[in-house]
């Protein structure tokens, strides 16, 4: 705006640590459409590993993954070449968020059987999936369920197969994120519905495996779905919309978030038409 001073745009630190939030905040990516916490894990995994990455690179001053920061510090130096930039600073934020980051997220390595039982249930060992997360299930069907499962080369196929899709899926979003055709991503179908769909096609025999399933992808795989929620809801509820009940605000948010496309042709069909006189 014009007349405003922003004195902190000649401060050196407050630009360096303005410059390495920008680049480090360019490294997150664990959003997406149709993401399972099993989607979220590995992200966090490999973010996890890149952190460590990221701060051997501003200790040894290298700033390779650092664009910004790497260009700030080009810019100064050619400036005057005696200016001292404290890059030991952003290596102490780089370890603080590192640790704060294994500690958040620490929960993740104890759940790792649970979240890969969802599309590897024949590999999975049965004493290290911890159920305790699920309330109602009976340790000992499941247990059963599973020998029976890894017993059966049928249905052990199936999951075979859902990891070749999963796996084609993954290279069709690389590719098409390279390319950045975001809309073409977008008409892919989504990670979990593949996962549902195999899970759905077990006979009631394993009814337990069933719902373990889906209570694992029922948990949210990215914020995306809550900052989707709250977005629908701000344009939904308005302040020309003031006798707008919690029922009908329930109805909207649903029309709105849901995936679920009727088939108006069936529907129209089992309804009795009205005739003009």
């Amino acid at each position: 705006m014009k007349g405003v001073k922003h004195p902190e745009l000649d401060n050196t630190d407050w630009l360096l640590q303005f410059h390495y939030l920008v680049d480090i905040t360019g490294h997150v990516k664990m959003q997406g459409i149709g993401n399972t916490i099993s989607s979220l894990q590995q992200a966090v995994f490999a973010f996890d590993s890149k952190l460590e990455v990221f701060l051997r690179d501003i200790e040894t001053g290298r700033l390779l993954h650092f664009e910004r920061l790497q260009q700030l510090r080009d810019a100064c130096l050619a400036s005057d070449s005696t200016q001292h930039l404290d890059l030991l600073q952003l290596a102490g934020f780089m370890s603080n968020l590192l640790q704060s980051f294994k500690a958040r997220f620490g929960e993740f390595r104890v759940r790792t059987g649970l979240f890969k039982f969802i599309t590897h249930p024949h590999e999975c060992a049965v004493d290290k999936i911890d159920l305790t997360c699920i309330p109602g299930v009976s340790i000992g069907d499941f247990e059963l369920e599973v020998a029976d499962l890894k017993a059966s080369d049928m249905w052990m196929s199936k999951f075979k197969s859902l990891n070749g899709e999963l796996e084609s899926l993954t290279r069709q979003r690389a590719e098409l994120a390279r390319e950045h055709k975001w809309t073409e991503m977008k008409n892919l179908q989504p990670e979990d519905q593949l996962i549902l769909k195999t899970w759905n096609e077990l006979p009631v025999t394993y009814h337990t495996m069933q719902r373990v399933s889906i209570a694992v992808l029922t948990m949210f795989g990215s914020t995306y779905a809550c900052e989707q929620s709250f977005s629908h809801m701000r344009n939904i509820k308005t302040n020309l919309r003031s006798r707008l009940t919690d029922g009908s605000l329930n109805a909207c948010m649903k029309l709105n978030l849901t995936t679920y496309e009727p088939d108006y042709k069936a529907i129209s069909k089992t309804m009795q038409h009205q005739k003009s006189h």
